[in-house]
C-alpha cells in the first residue's frame, strides 16, 4: 500500500477550471490504482471557494481531506511588504500559511512513501514535504515564470511592466532551486519536461486524463465562443486581444456569425462592453452545456505555460476549435493537421470563419480532435505514466 500525501493550493472538486481538473484527475487515477491511502490538504481559498459537501462521495470516502480556510488575494500592502523586505516570489508567499505548516508538524517524519506538491506554488512547504515523506515530487502544472514572462512581454505599463519582470525573475529563481531539491517531477506538459531535464531533474511526462465520452455535439453553425476564468492574467489578455483585433475582421467578413464570452469573474468594462455580435455571458451554469451549444471554440492565449486543460476538454466533448500556437503549446505545433492554428489577427479570423460557416469542416477537426485526444489522454495512458514515474 502506497502511502500519499498531496497538498494543493485549491480543492480540486467541483473540477470546473484547469488546474482544478487536473488535480482532481490526478486524485481519480491514484484512487483507480488501488494499491494507495491518500491524504489530502488542500487551501480552501477565497478566490476559488468550495463546499465539501461539492466533493463526489466516493472520493470523500476513499481519502483523508483536510482543508485550511484563507483569504490569499493579492492587497496593496501585502504585494508592497513582499516587494520591499523579501526577495522571495509573492506568487508562493502567500500560500504559505502557519496552520498548513502546523498541520505538517503533527505528522511525524517518513509518515508518507511519497508527498506530492501540486505545483510551484506549494513549494514553501518543501522542507515540511521532505521531512514527513521519504521522497517528493512536483507535479508541474505549468513554468510558473514562463507565463509571467510571457505577459510581461505583452505589458505596456512601464511600472506594471517591471513589477511583472521582478516577479517572473524571482519565479524562476524559485522554480530552479525547487526543481532541484525534490525527488522528481511530474510534468503535464510534453514541452515544459525539456525545462526540468535541463536541470537535470529526475522528470517523467504524466499526462492528465480526460473523462472520454462519445461525440454529441450538434455543431452551432455561425457561433464562436470563448470560455475561462477572466480573473486569471493570461485569459482576460487573450480575450481582449480577441476582442480588439480579430473580432472586427470576423465580423466584417461575415456579420450573421455571433461570439458569446462566459466565464467567472468577468470585469465589468467587459461585462458592460456593447460590441455588435458579441454576448457577454458572465458565469454560466454548467460550463460543458454552454460549450456544446455554442460552436467553434477560440483558444487566443499570448501567454501561459504548461497544457491547456481547456483544450483536452474540448477534445473530449467533440468541439471544434481554433487556437494560437502558445494555446496549443504541448500538444499540437500545427504539422499535425488535426487543430488549426493561427498567431496573427488576420489568419486567426481566417480560421474563425472557415469553421463558423462551414460545418463539415468543423465536424472533422471536432472528430480529429475528439479521436486524438481520446487516444492519448485515457486513463489507462495517465496511470501507466503514474507507474512508471512512481519513486522504487
Amino acid at each position: 500500500m502506497r502511502n500519499v500525501l498531496i497538498l494543493s493550493n485549491k480543492v480540486p472538486y467541483p473540477a470546473k477550471d484547469g488546474s482544478s481538473i487536473a488535480m482532481a484527475r490526478l486524485l481519480e487515477n491514484l484512487i483507480e490504482m488501488g494499491d494507495c491511502s491518500i491524504t489530502y490538504g488542500a487551501i480552501n481559498t477565497v478566490k476559488h471557494r468550495k463546499k465539501i459537501e461539492d466533493f463526489p462521495q466516493n472520493v470523500l470516502k476513499t481519502i483523508a481531506l483536510k482543508t485550511f480556510e484563507a483569504n490569499t488575494s493579492p492587497t496593496v500592502f501585502n504585494g508592497m511588504s513582499n516587494l520591499l523586505f523579501s526577495r522571495r516570489p509573492f506568487h508562493t508567499v502567500r500560500f504559505h500559511l502557519p496552520k498548513v505548516q502546523h498541520w505538517l508538524n503533527s505528522f511525524e517524519g517518513d509518515s508518507f512513501d511519497t508527498v506530492i506538491l501540486e505545483g510551484a506554488f506549494m513549494g514553501d512547504y518543501l522542507s515540511d514535504a521532505q521531512r514527513v515523506g521519504k521522497r517528493v515530487v512536483l507535479r508541474a502544472h505549468n513554468l510558473e515564470h514562463l507565463i509571467w514572462e510571457r505577459t510581461t512581454k505583452n505589458e505596456s505599463f512601464a511600472l506594471k511592466k517591471w513589477y511583472l519582470n521582478l516577479q517572473a525573475q524571482r519565479l524562476k529563481k524559485f522554480e530552479e532551486v525547487l526543481t532541484k531539491e525534490v525527488d522528481a517531477v511530474w510534468s503535464i506538459s510534453p514541452v515544459d519536461s525539456n525545462w526540468f531535464e535541463a536541470l537535470n531533474a529526475k522528470t517523467f511526462f504524466v499526462p492528465v486524463s480526460v473523462h472520454s465520452k462519445s461525440m454529441s455535439v450538434d455543431i452551432q453553425a455561425k457561433k464562436c465562443f470563448f470560455l475561462g476564468a477572466l480573473d486569471w492574467l493570461p485569459n482576460l489578455e487573450s480575450v481582449e486581444w480577441f476582442l480588439s483585433h480579430v473580432w472586427p475582421l470576423v465580423y466584417a467578413a461575415d456579420p450573421s456569425i455571433e461570439f458569446h464570452l462566459a466565464g467567472n469573474k468577468t470585469p465589468s468594462h467587459l461585462m458592460d462592453a456593447n460590441l455588435p455580435g458579441v454576448t457577454v455571458h458572465g458565469r454560466v451554469a454548467s460550463a460543458e452545456e454552454f460549450a456544446k451549444n455554442h460552436g467553434v471554440s477560440v483558444i487566443p492565449l499570448l501567454s501561459g505555460s504548461g497544457v491547456r486543460i481547456k483544450l483536452l476538454e474540448n477534445g473530449c466533448h467533440g468541439i471544434p476549435t481554433v487556437s494560437t500556437s502558445i494555446g496549443a503549446e504541448g500538444l499540437y505545433s500545427g504539422s499535425d493537421n488535426i487543430l488549426p492554428l493561427a498567431d496573427d489577427a488576420k489568419a486567426f479570423a481566417k480560421q474563425v470563419v472557415k469553421l463558423c460557416t462551414d460545418t463539415q469542416k468543423a465536424s472533422e477537426v471536432a472528430k480529429a480532435l475528439h479521436e486524438d485526444i481520446s487516444r492519448r489522454f485515457s486513463s489507462a495512458n495517465s496511470i501507466e505514466a503514474i507507474l512508471s514515474a512512481w519513486p522504487n
